[in-house]
């Protein structure tokens, strides 16, 4: 069957193109057998959610079974689709059968891009939760990680202790070695870090991405822009962290002060070009992540920059090619008004296009 759909991405004039097999055809190349009306829609080859955790709920899902974590795992993927997101960058699990959702067909799911089991150190996570090692053991943690279907390997680089506050979990050193590590066997690593100093030995120890990073400093923003590398603030997952531990906490005056932080370093990471990318990081529902597009731009970013970084800057990251061109797979999100104009346009989008199938959303 051969569907008819006109394009009108933001910024340029109404295509129409075919859709057949999945994928974006010449509509002069056949005949045409139903037509979809969207050249009233303003098109996006899809959002992306770049600090996803397929697998739960919230931090609460912390002890769950793989049967559970599978299930949860199709679940969301399919939240995320309802949402418009068509890229997920899942970031970690406390079971590699969070893996499992790779299985899955791909018009039930977004593009994925996934880590296994996270790493952390004793004492430096959820107790239990994922794999613990000390620095000599993280090395060999880290290549077991990334084998199979994981593309990406996370670590915990920093964690509080009670009575210590906020302390890395490896020495710099032994982040440098794992990153060599995962560069070799092709994966990207993510390295989690909250906490002053660690973002900074994390970019010198060549993470590929930053997540949260509230004390980057401009120093780091550089040297991740030289090299290619992506930092996700999750701004709404830091924010809702504050409100769980109280303003007044000592947790609460920290992470407040990276807050403020990022409203320095979204707009200079913006100026240096580096790749700014938008996470939900359970802190917003599977499919939400336009809520931290918004609050991107509440932080400093330009309209057009915020949206680059839940769509199309996530795109060319991850090395997924999406396009309104003939070939191209047929992914597409609708939204009623052009999404530079109004980022809140992203919340709700009007249909959503997965491998040439239409989503059917709960609304």
């Amino acid at each position: 069957m051969r569907t008819l759909i006109t394009i009108r991405a933001p910024g340029g004039k109404p295509q129409p193109l075919a859709i057949e097999d999945g994928h974006f055809a010449d509509p002069d190349a056949g005949p045409i057998d139903r037509e979809i009306e969207t050249g009233h829609l303003f098109a996006t080859a899809g959002l992306a959610d770049c600090h996803a955790h397929l697998s739960m709920r919230s931090l609460h899902d912390r002890e769950l079974t793989d049967e559970r974590i599978k299930h949860n795992s199709i679940r969301h993927a399919w939240m995320q689709l309802e949402g418009g997101v068509l890229l997920a960058l899942d970031k970690g699990s406390g079971s590699t059968a969070s893996l499992a959702i790779l299985d899955e067909a791909t018009h039930r799911r977004p593009e994925l891009q996934m880590a296994g089991r996270i790493i952390s150190a004793p004492g430096g996570y959820f107790s239990g939760f994922g794999v613990e090692v000390d620095d000599s053991g993280l090395a060999g943690a880290v290549r077991r990680a990334a084998t199979g279907p994981a593309t990406w390997v996370k670590v915990i680089g920093d964690w509080p202790r009670k009575g210590e506050g906020p302390k890395a979990n490896f020495t710099q050193a032994a982040l440098a070695k794992a990153a060599a590590v995962v560069h070799a066997a092709g994966c990207r690593l993510a390295v989690h870090t909250m906490a002053p100093q660690v973002a900074s030995m994390a970019v010198a120890a060549g993470a590929d991405s930053i997540e949260h990073g509230t004390f980057l400093t401009g120093e780091d923003l550089e040297v991740l822009a030289s090299r290619g590398g992506a930092w996700v603030p999750t701004v709404c997952g830091v924010a809702s962290i504050v409100e769980y531990l109280g303003i007044d906490s000592s947790g609460g005056r920290l992470l407040s002060s990276g807050l403020e932080n990022l409203r320095r370093l979204i707009p200079e990471a913006e100026r240096l070009d580096v790749t700014v990318l938008a996470g939900t990081d359970l802190s917003l529902p599977h499919g939400g992540v336009a809520a931290e597009a918004v609050k991107l731009a509440e932080y400093g970013m330009s309209g057009v920059g915020a949206l680059a970084a839940v769509s199309t800057a996530a795109y060319d990251y991850a090395g997924v090619r999406r396009g309104f061109a003939a070939g191209m797979p047929a992914d597409a999100v609708f939204f009623a008004a052009d999404p530079r104009q109004d980022l809140g346009t992203l919340r709700a989008p009007k249909l959503i296009l997965r491998a040439g199938r239409l989503v059917e959303t709960a609304a």
